[in-house]
């Protein structure tokens, strides 16, 4: 029961969102109509994604791409700004929570090894940032967007359309911030690729691209769930282990109370009403996002927003994945490695993170509510 308890310590999301869909089921009798309330599409694509992304991070294949790129540079502004990159690029793929708990302990390894632990803090914050605005591209690259794209059977094209504009100036912000904030401190950088296992990436790159055919809609689901679960169980049933399943439990808990939400019209038709316009969609993705996380905030409100406006609620709860340190996952886990690595610089990390996630929010926020749809 200790560990139980502790465990549900450690996911408050989940907590909170398991006891509200308790609540909800007392105001809606349970039926088999709540089986229609959970995407099953969403649970099966984010279950690939996470054993393939388990298999590719055991390859060490982060770790090769990201030495290769920087046993170039002699300086630790190139070598830094190099990081982030890869970041922001592999998120678009890979989920930003997976990429950066790869790579914030390499930039660590790395900010150590060449004794230049004074810029890890800048390094890693702009490595969050880069990483929630490059996932914010493509469907696959957060949670959110995985289940919006889905929610509202968004054409692929049309989700790019819309979410480019952040990706844009997400790249330029981050990438002049590191010019500007990390100095060209030489640096000697004496490193050696690991070695990959490339037979195993095939399998798992096959995983990983089963799952991408099924959030472009080129094969079914479940499919796509058959597939994942013989090769996993074949040839990585110790995979299983280093899923999320919190994470898909908390989906689903968030399905049954927003779906029992639905049946309620009164609040339907209050929250409806005031969610009827790009602006207040958007922002209400915005500010939610900082008090529950982007995630939640992205099937809540969906319930409630018609589907003409889905293009601000993309963009407000990416936008909205800056900001608090419980904005995004991403955030929870670089703090995590912030608090374990670098106690001292907890304040400084916090404060620094909040300013720019201020000011990009404001920057991109204009850019955004500028362009049409």
């Amino acid at each position: 029961m200790h560990k139980v308890l502790k465990y549900l310590y450690k996911d408050k999301v989940f907590v909170i969102a398991f006891i509200f869909a308790v609540i909800s089921m007392f105001i809606v009798k349970p039926s088999s109509a709540y089986l229609d309330y959970i995407n099953f599409k969403v649970l099966i694509i984010m279950l690939t994604l996470m054993l393939a992304v388990a298999g590719v991070y055991e390859t060490h294949f982060f770790d090769y791409v990201a030495t290769k790129l920087v046993i170039k540079f002699r300086s630790i502004k190139w070598i830094g700004l190099v990081i982030i990159l890869v970041t922001f690029f592999l998120g678009m793929l890979l989920t930003n929570d997976a990429v950066l708990l790869t790579l914030v302990p390499f930039t660590i390894f790395i900010t150590k090894h060449t004794k230049q632990e004074k810029y890890t803090v800048i390094i890693i914050i702009l490595q969050t940032i880069a990483a929630n605005m490059g996932s914010a591209l493509t469907p696959m690259g957060d949670p959110q967007n995985i289940y919006l794209y889905a929610f509202y059977d968004i054409p692929f094209n049309d989700f790019l359309a819309v979410t480019i504009p952040i990706s844009i100036m997400g790249f330029f912000l981050v990438s002049g911030t590191a010019m500007l904030k990390i100095p060209n401190n030489q640096c000697e950088l004496n490193l050696k690729a690991p070695d990959v296992d490339w037979k195993r990436l095939g399998l798992y790159g096959i995983i990983l691209l089963n799952a991408l055919l099924s959030v472009l809609r080129i094969v079914p689901e479940w499919y796509t769930l058959y597939v994942t679960l013989i090769l996993g169980l074949i040839y990585g049933r110790h995979l299983f282990k280093r899923v999320d399943y919190t994470l898909l439990l908390t989906f689903t808990s968030f399905f049954i109370f927003t779906g029992n939400l639905s049946q309620m019209s009164f609040i339907v038709d209050s929250i409806g009403a005031f969610l009827n316009t790009r602006t207040s969609v958007f922002f209400s993705g915005l500010v939610t996002s900082q008090f529950i996380s982007n995630v939640p905030a992205a099937v809540l409100l969906s319930t409630f927003t018609a589907p003409i406006h889905w293009p601000a609620l993309l963009q407000g709860v990416n936008i909205g994945a800056m900001g608090t340190i419980i904005s995004s996952l991403a955030s929870l886990i670089t703090f995590k490695y912030i608090v374990r690595d670098f106690p001292k610089e907890m304040k400084r990390y916090l404060l620094t993170y909040s300013l720019l996630s201020v000011i990009f929010i404001i920057i991109i926020s204009t850019v955004v509510l500028l362009l049409p749809y």
